[in-house]
């Protein structure tokens, strides 16, 4: 399966209405597509995000598209390496600065999907059949709570529960992070009360304090039974606003976790294998979050789950339900996926990806379609996106 082809694109639109996380206000949908094509006719695709959507598809089209060009399509693990030596080993300081390590990951993360979406296609499998699973589908949470301008936590606590019941979740997230730890607690208190007790509610706090404030804000929220704390630390190189950077991130989230009965989930930002293994081992983490979208694809994100089951700590990847739905499925140690309400917080996601999976009753279907059981729709890539080197 030789590959002919390294295609990229992105797109960018606008929400209908900014909504927050504890640091500011998310405008847009974002996305960049990757399209691989061999030489018997096959393609796969890919996606990314985590980075700015310019630079993935600068990285693609420029750092990785000549690394790949006439390489074994199946070769996944060797194609990675290659990759990974090309653009981190001797003589990586040579490569753009703007070219970061968050941005070639993603990149990586693009290419690598298209890759297994190859693979699969070759083998006439889902890439969940590939990865040894059955498909079957996966319960799902609404991420949900996002801080609004002008929304009472009245007004947030109902909206969270529409959404639950519009699809049947029996799961939701919400966001923390702002304010005091009174004020963390309030919020779950006003969405407990509404969704009542059988609901599993799940809080991200999408790094927002340092140590003291993670314990103070956890201990305030334990009354409400919480299934998860999300994220309640700053990641290497990004300061609290407190007190400056973290320096140990995984031993400080170990410290939060010693000192709340709320299990803690993290990951999404521990961006390989190495990362993830120091946070399962020091950070105590019940859940972890690795996003193979915005961090170097299925091929790490296999061995981020081979460590995580050996080590007890459960699958429950960030964002991006639609590949991830494919690559949790396999392993009997994942427990949730991700769901948005695509209309208020991801609107290219249905149109761009024709075949999106459906949720229904709280679980999001898992194709047993060739691939990721996906497509990707190009006269939206043309009309709305921006093409830097596309066949349409």
């Amino acid at each position: 399966m030789k590959i002919e082809d390294v295609e990229v694109a992105w797109i960018q639109l606008p929400l209908p209405a900014g909504r927050g996380l504890s640091g500011g206000p998310i405008t847009s949908s974002t996305d960049l597509v990757c399209r691989i094509t061999t030489a018997d006719g096959l393609r796969g695709i890919g996606e990314a995000r985590g980075a700015p959507l310019p630079i993935m598809a600068e990285i693609v089209d420029q750092g990785l598209r000549p690394m790949l060009l006439g390489e074994d399509a199946a070769a996944t693990q060797h194609l990675w390496t290659k990759v990974e030596a090309g653009l981190f080993g001797e003589g990586h300081e040579t490569r753009p600065a703007t070219w970061d390590r968050r941005a070639v990951l993603g990149a990586m993360a693009a290419v690598d999907l298209a890759l297994w979406d190859v693979r699969a296609k070759a083998a006439g499998l889902s890439v969940c059949r590939l990865l040894g699973g059955v498909p079957h589908p996966m319960p799902a949470y609404c991420s949900s709570g996002f801080y609004m301008e002008g929304q009472s936590l009245e007004a947030m606590a109902q909206e969270a529960l529409e959404e639950l019941n519009a699809r049947g979740f029996r799961a939701t997230k919400i966001r923390v992070g702002r304010g005091t730890p009174e004020d963390s607690a309030a919020r779950v208190r006003a969405v407990r009360d509404v969704v009542g007790p059988d609901v599993k509610i799940m809080v991200d706090a999408n790094q927002a304090w340092d140590t003291g404030e993670a314990i103070a804000h956890a201990q305030a929220m334990e009354p409400y039974d919480l299934t998860w704390l999300e994220e309640p630390l700053p990641s290497p190189g990004r300061p609290s606003r407190t007190t400056g950077l973290v320096k140990d991130w995984d031993a400080e989230t170990g410290r939060v976790a010693a000192h709340t009965a709320i299990p803690l989930a993290s990951g999404e930002n521990h961006i390989t294998l190495e990362e993830c293994r120091d946070l399962a081992d020091k950070g105590n983490v019940r859940y972890m979050q690795f996003d193979c979208v915005k961090n170097g694809g299925v091929t790490e994100f296999v061995k981020v789950a081979a460590y995580c089951e050996a080590k007890g700590v459960l699958l429950a990847p960030h964002h991006v339900p639609h590949f991830h739905v494919q690559v949790a499925a396999p392993f009997p140690h994942a427990s949730w996926v991700e769901v948005f309400d695509n209309a208020k917080q991801h609107i290219a996601w249905p149109d761009l990806f024709p075949g999106y999976p459906e949720v229904r009753d709280g679980h999001i279907e898992c194709h047993d379609r060739p691939g990721w059981g996906l497509e990707v729709n190009e006269r939206l890539l043309r009309e709305r996106g921006t093409l830097i080197h596309w066949r349409t």
